[in-house]
């Protein structure tokens, strides 16, 4: 759709004040979701009516997770640290490049504290709710985000992913999310939080995904991760073996399972190898992705540390735990991302992607507790995500959509490719796309526009 509405408005067909109008009056007309908190309508339209209709995304209005700086505008966390702190005074790389490109920045989309949880909900601004099923939480942390695309509020908003923010939510509301190969999208910032996180892309396809990806990729000044641009292949093509794994470390729902069953047979079916092989990692990536985040999320937190009682009961757990985490543990980690990444190198080669299900759960309340497999909880809920290790090893992964749980949620379906291969990733997910077609937006909900 992005390419197809970009090119409508540069032929004159469509306007950027009807786009921006259409993005307002939506997210008025659905405040019960609380996809979006903060929305600057005027400066929008203002911006609109003076567009010169051109650019990848010209006259596209997008919605800014408020994980992501935006000069003058203030970014709060999802927090009330951070609720009355001073404007930015610079903006991130993406925001740069989506402006370059010819969007039109118009609001801002909800997050947990700190991006820290699977349930976008804080004290701040409350709960978003799933457009699918309003009882139910639209994932986390880039779950505002994930809501507005699914509900058709705008064609683009930005997600973010650290240990699954991207890829959850995408599961949880029906949509295709891609994380890059770390280095992929530079930062021109340090990181605040966790070092591991990058910006992704979300969306009702994979075109609209691969779109965005190749407007925001590339390197940024100062930060020695980032690669090249176009050092990332964006190409689709088909991986030579799929890899089911079922499960990363946790016991899987049977009703994801029967999903994820489902989906292979698909693939199967439509001549493409399908292996089964253990996981390549367990219950220990969880624990030292947890180290690393943790101790990096205190030392960010130290100089607001009179405040720590404010935020919530586990972004305080967190900060705790990263308090006594040593710097042996935290060096040992370290060391561990390379053990673990030579595991996934090694078992998918350089031509074959490992799926298994985004999450092992099925939905759970929008408010929280976010449930494990089976429908029970745990003190960490992370476990049944299957999505942090390529935040650990940096690989890249894609979730696409694989049908509705019995709340009517959709659930995902996680492809994971070889660092730089983002193709076989992308690939795999093009291809499902076309045999086993999804609903693109949520019921009771339109597209954003018709093209």
């Amino acid at each position: 759709m992005l390419k197809e509405l970009a090119a409508l408005v540069r032929s004159g067909s469509v306007s950027p004040e009807e786009l921006v109008q259409r993005s307002i009056e939506r997210i008025e007309a659905t405040r019960h979701l609380n996809a979006v908190t903060d929305m600057w309508a005027e400066d929008a339209l203002a911006e609109a009516r003076a567009h010169p209709r051109t650019g990848e995304l010209a006259g596209l209005p997008v919605l800014v997770k408020d994980m992501v700086r935006i000069e003058g505008r203030r970014t709060t966390f999802g927090s009330t640290l951070f609720a009355d702190a001073p404007v930015d005074t610079f903006s991130d790389v993406i925001i740069e490049r989506l402006r370059a490109a010819g969007a039109i920045i118009l609001g801002r989309a909800n997050t947990p504290e700190f991006g820290a949880t699977a349930v976008t909900v804080n004290t701040l601004f409350g709960a978003t709710r799933n457009p699918w099923n309003p009882e139910k939480s639209s994932g986390g942390s880039s779950g505002g985000s994930a809501a507005a695309l699914s509900a058709g509020l705008v064609p683009l908003a930005t997600t973010s992913d650290g240990g699954g923010s991207v890829r959850g939510p995408a599961s949880a509301c029906g949509l295709v999310g891609y994380k890059p190969s770390m280095g992929a999208i530079g930062r021109n910032a340090l990181p605040r939080w966790i070092e591991f996180s990058t910006q992704g892309s979300t969306g009702t396809s994979v075109n609209d995904v691969i779109t965005e990806a190749s407007i925001t990729h590339g390197p940024a000044r100062g930060d020695f991760l980032s690669l090249p641009r176009h050092s990332v292949n964006l190409a689709p093509r088909m991986p030579r073996r799929v890899i089911a794994c079922r499960t990363f470390r946790s016991d899987v729902d049977p009703e994801v399972e029967e999903a994820y069953e489902k989906m292979l047979e698909v693939i199967a079916a439509s001549g493409t190898e399908v292996t089964r092989a253990p996981s390549p990692t367990g219950n220990s990536t969880v624990y030292w992705w947890f180290v690393i985040s943790t101790a990096e999320l205190h030392q960010s937190m130290l100089g607001l540390r009179d405040r720590w009682g404010e935020t919530n009961d586990y972004v305080q757990s967190q900060l705790e735990f990263g308090s006594r985490v040593t710097a042996a543990q935290y060096v040992e980690a370290m060391r561990m991302r390379h053990e673990v990444g030579a595991a996934f190198d090694d078992l998918m080669g350089d031509d074959a992607v490992i799926v298994v299900p985004t999450v092992n759960s099925r939905a759970w309340p929008a408010e929280g507790p976010m449930a494990t497999a089976a429908g029970a909880t745990e003190n960490d809920s992370m476990i049944a995500l299957n999505t942090s290790d390529a935040n650990f090893t940096g690989h890249p992964a894609v979730s696409i959509p694989m049908g509705l749980d019995r709340h009517g949620v959709p659930m995902g379906f996680q492809i994971t490719a070889p660092r730089f291969a983002d193709s076989l990733a992308l690939g795999l997910a093009r291809h499902i796309e076309i045999v086993a077609p999804w609903q693109r937006n949520a019921t009771g909900h339109d597209a954003f526009w018709d093209c």
